[in-house]
């Protein structure tokens, strides 16, 4: 018997530890959700696949919970100025797939949130195809035009280029010219930046400045 209490003790010393450890790290600390295709897996990486289902189970879990969505600029200023809100985070999507209007729009507009989706211009209104994935649609410059209520529009470079594999003249001509191009076909000013396959360059921070960006992932 004393054992067993023993035993009860120690696992509640370790849970306690371990929550009052998890609490200390993370209170102080937002987060950014990143998603890509907001469909049922379709072929090529599953990893970059939530269900609609799953995607909603999510939203509505973190809306229970007393979470609200800010924008970049806003989570920018909270970590500039220290002063985060544990309860603010951000939702980002790459790369502008048609299903995120099919599929995420209207949900992310019933639980009032909002999101950024970075996109690839070349992929606009096309049918593009990614390495490993299969081709899919893109949504329309009226598409995006459409779902501004809710998102934020961005920049994922013109083409999706490896950016740590191009001539410096090509990722300053990635970066310049994606933003010049969403701002005349979309009539607003791109502030956001989103590295294509996660993979910053050279002096990035300077170049990505120069050309206007205020924040970039």
């Amino acid at each position: 018997m004393k054992n067993t209490v023993k035993i009860i003790i120690g696992m509640c010393v370790v849970i306690f530890s371990w929550y009052w450890f998890v609490h200390l790290k993370y209170k102080d600390k937002s987060f950014v959700l990143i998603y890509h295709r907001i469909e049922n897996y379709q072929g090529g990486l599953k990893s970059l696949y939530v269900s609609p289902k799953n995607f909603e189970k999510q939203m509505k879990y973190l809306y229970n919970q007393g979470y609200k969505t800010i924008s970049l600029e806003e989570v920018a200023d909270q970590i500039k100025n220290k002063k985060i809100n544990s309860k603010n985070f951000c939702i980002t999507f790459d790369d502008g797939y048609r299903d995120n209007l099919i599929n995420a729009y209207p949900i992310l507009k019933k639980y009032g949130f909002k999101a950024t989706v970075f996109v690839t211009v070349n992929a606009v209104g096309q049918n593009f195809v990614y390495p490993y994935m299969p081709e899919a649609e893109h949504m329309s410059v009226e598409e995006l035009r459409k779902i501004e209520d809710v998102f934020e529009i961005g920049s994922h470079s013109n083409s999706h280029s490896d950016m740590q594999k191009i001539s410096k003249n090509d990722v300053i001509d990635e970066v310049r010219l994606s933003k010049k191009k969403l701002e005349k076909l979309l009539e607003i000013n791109i502030k956001h930046f989103c590295y294509p396959f996660g993979k910053n360059f050279e002096q990035y921070a300077d170049v990505l400045s120069s050309f206007g960006y205020f924040t970039a992932c």
